[in-house]
């Protein structure tokens, strides 16, 4: 994949100029959202949607702040197909997307 997949410009306005702030927002992305995206694989392999719809949920905002573009609409589609119960091939896709997006922006992020 070639290009910088996230924007850090909306955390560094909200930090004010605070790079330890930024960083620290950083670490705890990759400390926590890696995690999560787990939990959305594990629960759609167990069809338990609920599980997923609620994890997208918890995820969405980081994609936003962290400027994850190429994937907000994905997240918000594996949120309210999850939060519904509707298992389907945009579901699939989208999750698929945001898998590869979100751990293509974690590498990205640790050699920042």
């Amino acid at each position: 994949m070639a290009g910088q997949i996230y924007n850090l410009s909306q955390l560094e306005e909200l930090a004010g100029g605070n790079i330890e702030f930024v960083d620290s927002m950083v670490e705890t992305f990759l400390e926590h959202t890696p995690g999560q995206l787990e939990e959305i694989l594990h629960a759609y392999e167990n069809l338990d949607l609920a599980t997923v719809g609620a994890v997208a949920h918890k995820i969405k905002p980081n994609i936003e702040l962290f400027g994850i573009n190429i994937i907000k609409q994905d997240i918000r589609v594996v949120e309210e197909k999850g939060k519904q119960g509707l298992k389907d091939e945009g579901l699939e896709e989208s999750i698929k997307r945001v898998e590869l997006h979100l751990k293509e922006a974690f590498n990205q992020l640790q050699q920042r």
